[in-house]
């Protein structure tokens, strides 16, 4: 990566919408970098309250420190996964920010149409997350309350590949190549 390229890359937004896909490509990218999901942390937890939202506050603030961590130890870019969901960006960026002041983040917020998510929602393994009204509330809210420093990504019509492309460009990664056309980026400064 270049040095004006993203320390830590955050996928925010809803199950559905191609974080963990996302995530999976762009670590084909960063060969020194790390890939992880909060929800890993979370299933560490022997008696985990997937509801309990101070439980996920307090995994978002360990998974700030781990994120922190590992690029002290020299592993670039970080590319962490979660929902993020309601203000909890606030307080993992945080959490970070006292742990890593200099960094430089790239928030991505994925997003898709409510016919698009719903398909993919309930296309899903057993094994995976399948509340529509769930993930329709919170693709809904990662867009309207977007902070001026998120980027929005749409990712209705991409191909995994194209989203991963997307986010590469928005990150800086001058080896991502032009723009596509296809979803909505907006970048806010």
């Amino acid at each position: 990566m270049s040095p004006a390229s993203a320390d830590l890359i955050l996928l925010k937004g809803a199950p559905g919408v191609g974080k963990s896909t996302a995530a999976k490509l762009l670590a084909h990218h960063f060969p020194s970098g790390v890939r992880f999901e909060v929800d890993t942390l979370r299933g560490m937890v022997i008696d985990v309250d997937w509801t309990d939202q101070a439980e996920h506050r307090n995994l978002l603030t360990l998974s700030a420190q781990l994120a922190a961590g590992f690029l002290r130890a020299g592993f670039a870019p970080v590319v962490l996964i979660d929902t993020f969901s309601g203000d909890k960006i606030d307080g993992f960026l945080a959490a970070f920010r006292s742990e890593h002041p200099q960094s430089r983040v790239c928030v991505t917020v994925l997003h898709a149409s409510d016919d698009v998510l719903r398909e993919r929602v309930l296309n899903r393994g057993a094994d995976g997350f399948r509340d529509i009204d769930i993930a329709l509330r919170i693709n809904h809210e990662s867009v309207r309350d977007a902070r001026p420093f998120e980027l929005l990504l749409d990712t209705s019509n991409l191909s995994p590949g194209d989203v991963a492309g997307a986010i590469l460009r928005l990150a800086g990664d001058p080896t991502a190549g032009p723009p596509r056309l296809g979803g909505r980026e907006r970048q806010e400064g």
